[in-house]
């Protein structure tokens, strides 16, 4: 395997890393972490004071904090040194997928396919958004689930959610996994550290969560809980790989008001788990990305203030490959259902 994966991780590497050593400005959710790490480092250590600033898990403020103290004393570019967790995370995750227990050949394909995937490079090297830490763990956690490691799955389910908080809701599919005997340990393994950290921002000042829930992401919920309801009870016999893609979907298909870095959530599991609408799903999330970042964010993909492309040819690309991702994403999830169906 080490021989196999020795090429796979070097191209994955290099192509990741040029893009952030020559294209490391300090724009749009970069320069965000920049204004939450000075937030911590000159004014106060609790990032949810800082008012619209910071909208994640506790996890996260410690590496945007570490990396503007280690810029600042170094000399170093901020831009860069907070994407290079992000990378090593990428690199673990094409990691995870080699050595995935399939058949080998199917491991090999998911990790060239993740290591050369548009959307993780545009994610992870360009825009610099963090959702493979978290897809890493969500990976590592039905890896240890698969091989009976249940107190690591939990663990790193509980680090998932530490980063960012969605993978709570493929909790209750680990749940599902593991019996009424081990569900309750591991709902305290993968809980308990998550509320752990957030006691002392808990304390010193409590979060204020909007009263109101769109229609979007009451639909969304609506299907989770169905969804949860059929694995359940076995009629959709998933994995629980092909659960948390569903999940993944569902959410990219229902939830409205997709950001450009949950395109990347599908990815991994789709390398692993291929099928056609992986394919174009794949595309279209690429046309979504190049669009979107040319179009709203010209900063993240070059230097030019205005895109190559112009604002109109790219607001049609970001609108156009939106409507693309929406509808792959739901063929991609009727394909799994239809799956799950035939094999109950």
């Amino acid at each position: 395997m080490s021989r196999r994966l020795g090429p796979v991780l070097a191209v994955a590497l290099v192509l990741r890393l040029v893009p952030i050593l020559f294209a490391g400005r300090v724009v749009a959710d970069v320069l965000r972490y920049q204004k939450a790490a000075s937030h911590v480092l000159d004014v106060s250590w609790n990032p949810y004071l800082a008012p619209r600033l910071y909208p994640y898990p506790p996890l996260w403020i410690w590496i945007e904090a570490g990396s503007e103290w280690l810029a600042r004393a170094t000399g170093l570019s901020f831009a860069v040194v907070v994407k290079l967790p992000v990378l090593l995370a990428d690199l673990g995750i094409v990691t995870l997928l080699a050595c995935w227990p399939l058949d080998s050949r199917v491991g090999q394909r998911a990790s060239w396919l993740f290591a050369l995937h548009p959307v993780s490079i545009l994610v992870t090297s360009f825009h610099g958004q963090f959702d493979s830490i978290m897809l890493f763990f969500v990976l590592l956690s039905l890896r240890f689930q698969q091989s009976g490691r249940f107190d690591a799955s939990a663990l790193s389910l509980s680090a998932a959610i530490a980063t960012k908080s969605f993978p709570a809701l493929l909790l209750p599919i680990f749940l599902t996994a593991q019996g009424v005997s081990r569900a309750f340990r591991y709902l305290l393994l993968a809980t308990l550290p998550v509320l752990l950290l957030l006691l002392p921002y808990a304390v010193a000042g409590p979060a204020r969560w909007p009263a109101a829930i769109p229609a979007a992401k009451a639909l969304f919920f609506v299907v989770y809980l169905a969804g949860l309801g059929a694995l359940a009870r076995r009629r959709l016999p998933w994995t629980p790989p092909q659960a948390a893609l569903a999940v993944f979907l569902a959410f990219l298909t229902l939830y409205g008001a997709i950001s450009a870095q949950y395109l990347l959530w599908p990815v991994p599991l789709g390398a692993l788990l291929p099928s056609a609408w992986f394919a174009a799903y794949s595309l279209a999330a690429t046309v979504a990305l190049g669009g979107f970042y040319l179009f709203l964010a010209p900063g993240v993909l070059t230097a030019a203030t205005v895109g190559p492309l112009g604002p109109h040819p790219a607001g049609v690309a970001w609108a156009c490959g939106t409507a693309a991702v929406l509808v792959a994403s739901g063929a991609w999830l009727a394909a799994l259902v239809r799956r799950g169906r035939a094999s109950a």
